[in-house]
């Protein structure tokens, strides 16, 4: 199945493009595209990943859904969904 990456600040400054398609197995969740993400563009591994852990700071999205609010890294994709990600974002 095919999935859509979209990326956002540091993410797309590193790797240098704004979205990418991931053809992944069907039933493929969240944690493991991540991991298929930081495979194909190695750029991006040490931004997402802590060894094999992901980064506690991340906020990860699915089709505009913060994952926390569903099933957390093991939320699973379907053909189509759009998975963003991004860095906690604060100001005054």
């Amino acid at each position: 199945m095919r999935v859509t990456v979209k990326l956002f600040g540091e993410f797309r400054a590193a790797s240098g493009v704004e979205r990418l398609e991931l053809d992944l197995p069907e039933g493929t969740d969240c944690g493991k595209a991540l991991q298929s993400l930081a495979d194909q563009k190695t750029v991006l591994r040490d931004l997402l990943f802590v060894g094999e852990a992901l980064r506690d700071h991340l906020h990860v999205f699915v089709n505009g859904r913060n994952v926390a609010h569903l099933q957390g890294l093991a939320t699973p994709l379907a053909l189509g969904d759009t998975l963003t990600f991004f860095p906690p974002i604060s100001g005054g």
